[in-house]
């Protein structure tokens, strides 16, 4: 009986090896299959983390550069130094693969040196800079003096202004005759420049003008009361003493000669109405010279 069980289990044994390697087949390609998923839940559930042994490694490479405050200037920039890039050396964790045999899992760490960094070298301008703009600077002191007020200017007074004029006067010749004698004066500018003009000559000569041996037959009482000037005429009214001459024929004559000459100088004027009072009379005085028609220089 004995050799009999021994007999069996020696032609099953074959079979279970055939079994167990088909079922670990059979569970390797379930879990290739199911790679992604068991890592997700893996990582997932932090189960690795728990089993992995707690290191604790503190890296401190403490890269202080020296803050140099330095005020922007066009003046030659420090030359800076390539940065050395140093790429941080990250702990090395072997991958611990699972053996059959129980044998304790082991870490080796690697911790990096750590190399001090210098600090760039600034070069000699910069330091200079940095020294000038510490040093304090002496900014003169401004003293506002007080301004000195001028006086104010006086207002100048407007100077009217003139323009030359002729006037007539009359002369004595040496045979006793009266003759025209033409002069330049400044008239005011105005409005009414021939009414201007006829009152200046009815003023006379001047001082300087009678040591010239002029005179004026117009008699001395006259006076204009208006002056007009329509379609080339001129009307102009005078009082009644303009009509009283103590020279006779030739005096009323000169008289009207020295008007009629004055105010046709003006290029608006032709002809001369004489009026006494308003009124055109027929004769001037009692020596029968006619002035109820205008008069022109050809009328003489």
């Amino acid at each position: 009986m004995a050799t009999k069980r021994t007999a069996k289990k020696k032609s099953n044994a074959p079979v279970g090896c055939l079994i167990g390697i088909f079922l670990i087949i059979l569970l390797s390609g379930i879990l290739i299959l199911n790679k992604s998923s068991i890592e997700k839940t893996l990582k997932n559930t932090k189960v690795l983390d728990q089993l992995k042994p707690e290191t604790k490694v503190t890296e401190t490479i403490s890269q202080q550069k020296p803050e140099q405050k330095i005020e922007q200037q066009p003046v030659q920039q420090p030359v800076q130094q390539p940065e050395q890039k140093q790429e941080p050396s990250p702990l090395q964790k072997p991958e611990q693969k699972p053996e059959a045999t129980n044998k304790p899992q082991t870490t080796t760490t690697t911790v990096p040196q750590t190399t001090p960094v210098k600090p760039p070298e600034t070069t000699g301008t910069t330091q200079k800079n940095t020294e000038s703009k510490t040093k304090p600077v002496n900014t003169p002191q401004t003293v506002s003096q007080p301004k000195q007020t001028q006086p104010a200017a006086a207002p100048t007074e407007k100077v009217p202004q003139t323009k030359d004029r002729a006037l007539y006067f009359m002369q004595l010749a040496e045979d006793g005759s009266l003759v025209r004698a033409k002069v330049s004066r400044a008239i005011k500018v105005s409005d009414s420049p021939l009414y201007d003009v006829i009152q200046s000559l009815l003023a006379g000569p001047t001082e300087t003008e009678k040591k010239r041996g002029l005179i004026s037959v117009i008699p001395p009482n006259s006076r204009l009361l208006s002056a007009t000037v329509k379609d080339g005429i001129a009307y102009l009214n005078f009082n009644d003493a303009f009509q009283f001459n103590t020279y006779g024929v030739e005096g009323y004559t000169a008289q009207l000669k020295q008007i009629v000459w004055t105010a046709t100088e003006f290029t608006t004027v032709q002809g001369i109405q004489i009026l006494i009072e308003g009124k055109s009379p027929v004769y001037l005085g009692g020596e029968g010279i006619r002035i109820d028609k205008p008069l022109t220089r050809d009328s003489f």
